[in-house]
């Protein structure tokens, strides 16, 4: 059934890193899993941060660049296979989109999520997995819809609470498919079929448009059997 986890803002506090952290190796179901960072959202830069947490909490790490130095069908299935977690940070969601499909990194991926590999990633690296993203990689900075993986047939919004992102709510409207909005300290989790919002203060919270329903907006920590795995 497959796992996700779409989350934005876990990375401004240091409690927040390490609850995210050990709340992502839970759902791998293993006590030391592979981890795996692939940043190609950010042209292939990276928090070395990010790799130092995971390897203190006990994961191998690894990471998977496709941008500056490229790789090779061979390694991108090899690495992509051993992980059982893959991070996907925030930037560019459209080139991502882009250099996965060149590189058939897209058709290993949703081969990992078959076998139950965690995937996960804050703001673009959240919306990826989708069929749709909300993102920022228009001229000047401009928002636009472009397309994800496809997983799940849903468009993704992260930090839907700031200003600058707030336009979603309209926008979504011109859409044919339901919307999810990412508040920054949440996490939208897809967890084998199960859903559930996990927070890093208890507050935050994810919301759904139902496109099914004139795009009526609803608060998936309360309804979370509104949102279908499928």
């Amino acid at each position: 059934m497959g796992k996700i986890m779409a989350l934005c803002g876990f990375d401004g506090e240091f409690d927040e890193i390490w609850t995210l952290a050990f709340k992502a190796i839970e759902f791998t179901g293993k006590s030391n899993p592979n981890f795996l960072i692939l940043p190609t959202t950010a042209f292939d830069d990276y928090n070395r941060g990010t790799l130092n947490c995971y390897h203190k909490a006990g994961c191998s790490v690894d990471l998977l660049l496709l941008t500056q130095v490229g790789g090779s069908p061979e390694t991108i299935r090899q690495k992509i296979e051993w992980a059982d977690m893959i991070w996907v940070p925030g930037g560019n969601l459209k080139y991502l989109k882009e250099t996965w499909d060149k590189t058939g990194t897209t058709a290993e991926i949703k081969r990992a999520y078959d076998r139950g590999t965690l995937l996960f990633g804050g703001s673009a690296g959240s919306m990826c997995w989708f069929a749709e993203g909300y993102d920022n990689c228009a001229p000047y900075d401009g928002k636009m819809f472009t397309p994800g993986i496809g997983l799940q047939p849903y468009c993704v919004c992260p930090h839907c609470e700031s200003a600058n992102w707030q336009s979603f709510a309209e926008d979504v409207k011109t859409r044919s498919i339901s919307g999810i909005a990412v508040e920054d300290g949440a996490a939208l989790c897809m967890i084998d079929g199960e859903n559930s919002v996990f927070t890093s203060h208890g507050t935050e919270t994810v919301f759904f448009y139902d496109a099914d329903d004139s795009f009526k907006k609803y608060d998936l920590k309360e309804h979370p059997e509104i949102l279908k795995n499928l």
